[in-house]
Parts: C-alpha cells; structure tokens; sequence
C-alpha cells in the first residue's frame, strides 16, 4: 500500500504545471502583468527548446532500438505524425481555453495564453519521456 502511495506521490511531484501553477512562478518575482507576460514568454521559449531536446532524443532512441527495421521505421513515422498533431492539438486547445475569457483585453489574455502553451508542451515532453522507458537499446 505505501509503494502504490509512494509512486503516486512521485508522479503528481513531477507532473506538468498547471496554468495557474505557471502565472504563480513569475508572479512571485513580477507585480506588473506585462513582465508577468515576458517571464511566460520566457519560459514558453525554453520549453520549447525542451520539447524539441526530448523529440530529438527520442528520435535517436529509436535509432538504437533493439527491433526490426520495418517496425523501426513504421514507429519512426508515427513520431513524426504525433508531433505535427500535437501542434495543431496545442493550437486547438489552449484556443478554446482562451474562448473562456470571453472578450479580455488586457495583458491577462496574453499570459493565460502563454501559460496554457507551456503547459501542454511539459505533458507532452512527460509523455515522451514516458514512452522512452519502454524502448531497450541493443
């Protein structure tokens, strides 16, 4: 029982941030929304960097992937796939999260957007890095 505890533990510490986990960070250390957006800026930069890190990773993880060619390069294909329907998902939703501020025009549109984007980009490098457990190299 403490293990299954325990393991649950560790996956809620290390999950995605939440959007308003992400407008805390740099609220902590900015009082004006627009540095507010610039922080978020930031971090949307870096995760971004991450996420293409973790894509480029798993990628050569397959390279190294003790299994037939054939599956090798159907696997290979299927990344590819995900990766453009991640980007059209990301678009989509945090879209429709926007559409629930209604007509906001202040700079808080902007960090919930920003927010929203990072935050779909740390759940999918969580779930690649995931994925990745289950590849055995030769």
């Amino acid at each position: 029982m403490f293990f299954i505890f325990f393991v649950s533990l560790i996956k809620y510490v290390n999950a995605a941030p939440s959007n308003q986990d992400l407008y805390n960070q740099c609220a902590e250390d900015y009082f004006v929304s627009s540095d507010i957006a610039i922080c978020l800026a930031g971090k949307l930069s870096a995760s971004e960097k991450v996420l293409e890190k973790e894509l480029k990773r798993a990628t050569n993880a397959l390279d190294e992937w003790d299994i037939d060619k054939e599956k090798k390069n159907k696997v290979k294909k299927n990344i590819l796939e995900s990766n453009r329907e991640f980007k059209k998902y990301k678009k989509d939703y945090c879209n429709f999260s926007m559409s629930m501020l209604g007509g906001s025009t202040s700079n808080s549109y902007e960090i919930q957007r920003l927010a929203c984007l990072i935050s779909v980009n740390m759940q999918y490098i969580e779930q690649i890095e995931g994925d990745l457990l289950y590849v055995q190299p030769k």
